[in-house]
């Protein structure tokens, strides 16, 4: 691969991007690495293609975003896609690529097919922050300050569950160790992460929670997110994610699902799973992927042809 660096020195413009519906990977990464480059160049600019979850507007850089427009003309020596499994995960802003003479995916999904020119492409990293710390500290040579390092520890913490996956790995916390001496305010992530919910979200919860439904001797657990409940409890959509965990971590559930109204006959999969269930391999089927343990897709039908469609194909491996 070329020299990094001097690929960097080299481009007149830069871009960086990552996935719709964007989590605390995707905008840790972007954040992280663009905060990162705007040290060593003039021209970088950090693309966001959907609305930021409320809980993550404490990240340092976040005024730095700006949203894509798909009518825009400009064009990039050098993009950069993070944790974004294929370019579908792009959505509308897949247009970025074909504006960009070269484009650098780093990423930590299983499913990536390293679509880039450039690739650095880890399946066994925790998340894809780990990744972009490596490439700062390793290949750009740039110091990661309290700002950086705040915004790759948030993503490393949002995708290993709070360090309780089995994605965490020695270098997981190898990094973290040097995220911890950039001097990180842990106390001030973790209430924004984890304890900051409005009574609006612990109320939907509560509703989501006791409509939970169980299946196939109760080792699925399937929660449905309609546009209804939403309105009906006045909360952001993006910050319904993490109720997937209450339903995997239910004694007995092998697999877990919310399937999520995103339009009328559209509909959000998300899948996670313990024990031995491989739920990107079930995601693949449905023209998404991931991971082994935590997977999803975006496909059309109702919330009720799409949990018939799911719950057969699960029937033929549990």
């Amino acid at each position: 691969m070329t020299n990094p660096l001097d690929m960097i020195n080299k481009s007149k413009n830069i871009a960086i991007i990552s996935h719709v519906n964007p989590d605390g990977d995707s905008l840790g990464s972007i954040l992280g690495l663009g905060l990162a480059l705007k040290k060593i160049h003039t021209n970088v600019t950090i693309y966001v293609n959907d609305i930021v979850p409320g809980k993550y507007e404490f990240l340092p850089g976040l005024h730095l975003l700006k949203k894509y427009d798909n009518e825009a003309l400009d064009e990039y020596d050098l993009t950069f896609v993070l944790d974004c499994g294929d370019i579908n995960r792009l959505g509308y802003s897949t247009t970025l690529l074909s504006r960009s003479k070269k484009v650098f995916n780093i990423d930590h999904h299983i499913s990536n097919n390293s679509f880039g020119d450039y690739n650095i492409v880890d399946a066994h990293a925790s998340s894809t922050c780990e990744l972009v710390y490596d490439f700062l500290s390793k290949e750009l040579n740039i110091t990661v300050d309290n700002e950086i390092a705040t915004c790759l520890y948030v993503g490393i913490n949002t995708d290993t569950g709070s360090f309780k996956y089995d994605n965490t790995s020695p270098s997981t916390h190898i990094v973290t160790a040097h995220l911890l001496e950039a001097g990180i305010n842990i106390e001030y992530i973790t209430y924004n992460l984890y304890q900051n919910n409005s009574i609006s979200n612990m109320k939907f919860l509560g509703h989501v929670l006791s409509h939970l439904a169980l299946y196939l001797d109760d080792k699925v657990a399937i929660v449905d997110i309609t546009d209804d409940l939403i309105e009906k409890y006045s909360i952001d959509a993006a910050e319904t994610d993490s109720i997937i965990n209450y339903a995997r971590d239910i004694k007995g559930i092998e697999v877990a699902i919310t399937l999520r109204e995103l339009e009328e006959d559209l509909i959000k999969i998300s899948l996670r799973a313990k024990g031995d269930f491989d739920v990107n391999k079930l995601a693949n089927i449905f023209g998404g992927g991931g991971h082994k343990k935590a997977s999803g897709a975006v496909i059309r039908g109702s919330i009720d042809n799409v949990r018939e469609s799911i719950l057969n194909e699960i029937k033929k491996s549990l």
